[in-house]
């Protein structure tokens, strides 16, 4: 059975649209535990805040995928925007990229306002209630995902680190099998992070902890983020 969370309001200049953006978890989707390192990332389909359908069973056996996890009031995740999309214009013919904003304490609006203030075109994912951010484990933002091509959750960091950089250049440059990562163990990056304040009236319901990440220098775009 799936379970099906209908969001509200976008707003475009001049018009107000009325846009209905569905997430869909698969109830055969792993439970709580599920979302360690080498295990199936869990399964979704889901319509992007401009109506384009997702659904990551498509891209199992075909090519990785990159969730970014973000809101448009934390700091870092908007300062690794650029690194996303650098990502985005340099590989995004061999790794489907997709963001997900967390949904709390935002709004379809403001993540439009964002996008068309920096010129960013990136698929993304309103989840308003939460329902992904919870299935993934995501306790904090920005939070970087990377699924791959057997749809095995291979990296996971708060950072948009080297190593999740060179993991991306790897799997465009074909050096991956379809068994995993090369010889790059599963591996994530969470420890290196510290906690900071929750969003402004976040509901404990929905997550525990909320944090951040020290400064890291990015392959791809040679930035500090």
């Amino acid at each position: 059975m799936k379970k099906t969370i209908l969001t509200g309001i976008k707003h475009l200049t001049g018009s107000l649209l009325l846009a209905s953006v569905a997430v869909n978890v698969q109830a055969g989707s792993p439970v709580t535990g599920s979302t360690s390192l080498g295990n199936a990332a869990p399964d979704f389909n889901a319509t992007t805040i401009t109506g384009e359908a997702f659904n990551l069973s498509d891209y199992k056996g075909k090519k990785p995928v990159y969730l970014k996890f973000w809101a448009t009031w934390c700091s870092y995740c908007k300062a690794e925007m650029p690194h996303l999309n650098s990502i985005k214009q340099n590989y995004g013919d061999d790794i489907q990229i997709v963001t997900i904003n967390v949904g709390m304490n935002d709004s379809i609006k403001n993540i439009n306002h964002f996008f068309q203030n920096q010129g960013y075109q990136l698929p993304t994912i309103f989840d308003q209630k939460g329902e992904l951010t919870s299935r993934y484990g995501v306790v904090g933002t920005p939070h970087h995902i990377l699924i791959d091509r057997e749809g095995k959750i291979a990296y996971r960091t708060f950072l948009a680190t080297d190593q999740l950089d060179q993991q991306i250049k790897d799997w465009a440059n074909n050096k991956v099998s379809f068994n995993g990562i090369s010889s790059t163990k599963y591996q994530d990056d969470l420890v290196r992070v510290t906690p900071i304040n929750k969003p402004n009236n976040q509901s404990d319901k929905t997550t525990s902890l909320w944090h951040s990440a020290p400064a890291q220098q990015s392959l791809i775009t040679g930035a500090t983020l």
